[in-house]
């Protein structure tokens, strides 16, 4: 079934803002658009609103479009430019952000030129970032939060292709010149662990703990942290400390049903998983979860549950009739593990053929009997 390990636990923090239906002046901008007619004049935000849908959408091109719009009804909008960056960047249309980032060059912003940055470095232009980034940092020597803010931004985006070393000597020559800081620990912490360097890991997340020892989100990052580096008890009370300073998100309990089952208390991950469902019902790879930890722990009606309910949500996925019949059969129902197959096979069409073959073979079984 499915793997704790290979849980992302940020997939479930989504933002649902962008779900349909959309406002209706998206609508109507599209429609416009579409069929090339006139464009409406609109604000910042509902234009900024329309870029992200489109981007969330993959309309890629209609994004840049209504972006030239937008830059045209709004030429000196920071705000605007800002959100368009911080989009376009999220989405990794690198070139796009490389182009604007320069035809703004005169707002004479950290942000531009920390966009710039990433850019060049995602473009595998590498020596043209660290040019520019030599270029930049005398114009921000007098202001320390900009210039903290410029070398966050370049070892962030080393990090982000995979110079871990290159951004560790920028973290490095950032303590030197601005004093040390949390998040310069958090990058090289980062970098350490890319590194497989263990020893060094653990005494930085020794030292952040010291720093910032009643932040939820501090324990959380450690106990990710911890989980990395295999060392399960420490996990664990990062983990519940975060919870106990009020951090419930939906990433700290998967942590914590992941750590957890890591370390053989498959109650105390089952408990969490039931936690988590009563919170957020709508997630149905946490039923998968939930199914699996009842599995381990024999549970087999239980498991069955979480099972259908995965169902309501995923009844194309065949892999569920699959475990549904097994589970089924640990129960000595292997009529209703038959029909469970059968069921599978009828609404997921069973295109591999997986469901008719473990049919045939649980069918054959029970003919010997």
């Amino acid at each position: 079934m499915t793997n704790f390990e290979d849980f992302d636990f940020e997939d479930l923090e989504y933002d649902d803002s962008l779900q349909e239906p959309y406002p209706d002046y998206f609508y109507e901008w599209d429609e416009a658009l579409s069929e090339s007619q006139t464009l409406c004049f609109l604000d910042e935000d509902e234009l900024g609103d329309i870029i992200e849908i489109y981007l969330y959408e993959g309309e890629i091109e209609k994004a840049k479009q209504t972006i030239e719009y937008a830059l045209k009804f709004h030429p000196n909008d920071e705000d605007l430019i800002y959100d368009v960056l911080l989009l376009l960047n999220e989405h990794g249309l690198w070139n796009d952000v490389l182009v604007l980032a320069e035809q703004q060059q005169g707002l004479s912003k950290s942000w531009v030129d920390g966009h710039k940055m990433a850019a060049l470095l995602h473009l595998g232009m590498e020596e043209d970032a660290f040019i520019f980034f030599r270029k930049i940092k005398p114009h921000y020597e007098n202001d320390a939060e900009q210039l903290s803010f410029l070398y966050h931004v370049m070892g962030e985006s080393l990090q982000e292709v995979d110079l871990f070393d290159a951004s560790y000597d920028v973290v490095e020559e950032a303590i030197t010149l601005l004093g040390p800081g949390l998040e310069f620990y958090w990058l090289q912490l980062r970098a350490h662990l890319a590194s497989d360097a263990k020893e060094q890991a653990l005494e930085l997340a020794n030292l952040i703990e010291q720093i910032d020892p009643m932040d939820g989100e501090t324990w959380h990052r450690l106990g990710c942290v911890y989980l990395d580096l295999d060392e399960s008890e420490k996990s664990i009370d990062a983990f519940e400390f975060a919870e106990s300073l009020d951090h419930k998100t939906q990433s700290n309990y998967l942590g914590l049903i992941t750590v957890y089952e890591k370390n053989g208390n498959l109650l105390k991950a089952l408990e969490k998983a039931k936690e988590y469902l009563y919170l957020y019902p709508n997630h149905y790879m946490v039923y998968i979860l939930a199914a699996n930890l009842c599995s381990e722990l024999h549970l087999w009606q239980e498991a069955i549950g979480y099972i259908d309910s995965a169902l309501n949500f995923a009844p194309d996925v065949d892999s569920l009739y699959m475990y549904k019949s097994r589970f089924l059969a640990y129960l000595g129902e292997q009529k209703k593990a038959l029909y469970a197959l059968e069921e599978g096979i009828r609404l997921t069409k069973d295109r591999q053929g997986d469901l008719k073959k473990e049919w045939e073979k649980l069918y054959n079984e029970n003919s010997k009997q």
